[in-house]
């Protein structure tokens, strides 16, 4: 799975002040809808 770097939230923010807040919902909502147990299972996956 590709990653954002802290840049491209900081740049989201601009935009977005509660992009981060909608982030770590996204991620939230994907890894319960997926089964994931832990973060480390989807990280580094492209």
């Amino acid at each position: 799975m590709a990653g954002a770097t802290a840049v491209q939230i900081g740049t989201a923010n601009f935009m977005n002040p509660l992009a981060c807040k909608d982030i770590i919902s996204g991620v939230e909502d994907f890894i319960t809808s997926e089964n994931i147990k832990d973060i480390n299972e989807i990280r580094g996956i492209i």
